[in-house]
């Protein structure tokens, strides 16, 4: 019995669980990293990468591109797509993210599509804008 299995399925579920604990973000690879780290779990950087990669493709999760440095920013969507079908705002100053899973969003996408000539597509979708708790500061 080799230990590479047990150890490959150990980090995955380690780093899924992050994902999952942090829904309401997006983080980096280096922050899955540092809170890997912080649960005492030595997990390479390319194993990261890798497992990430694989959420991605399978829509267990969303990437972004970071409105700052151009980093890969990683989001829990879920098993069940819903995330994927809607918009989702980011505050600029904590982070947060919001999922705008509402009926008013149809309306904005018949709007850009009859309007505008766009078709909405929601899968990485995100706005940007400053959240009611971090304006109030």
């Amino acid at each position: 019995m080799g230990g590479g299995t047990s150890y490959a399925t150990v980090s995955r579920r380690k780093i899924l669980e992050i994902l999952k604990g942090n829904c309401d973000r997006t983080l980096t690879v280096s922050e899955i990293g540092e809170l890997l780290r912080e649960q005492e779990s030595s997990v390479n950087i390319t194993t990261i990468y890798r497992y990430l990669d694989r959420l991605e493709k399978d829509g267990t999760v969303l990437r972004y591109p970071s409105e700052q440095n151009g980093q890969a920013l990683y989001q829990y969507a879920g098993q069940d797509g819903h995330c994927r079908d809607h918009l989702h705002m980011k505050c600029v100053k904590c982070g947060r993210i919001y999922h705008l899973d509402c009926a008013f969003m149809e309306e904005i996408a018949e709007h850009i599509q009859k309007d505008h000539g766009f078709s909405l597509q929601c899968r990485n979708s995100i706005l940007y804008g400053v959240c009611r708790d971090c304006s109030r500061v």
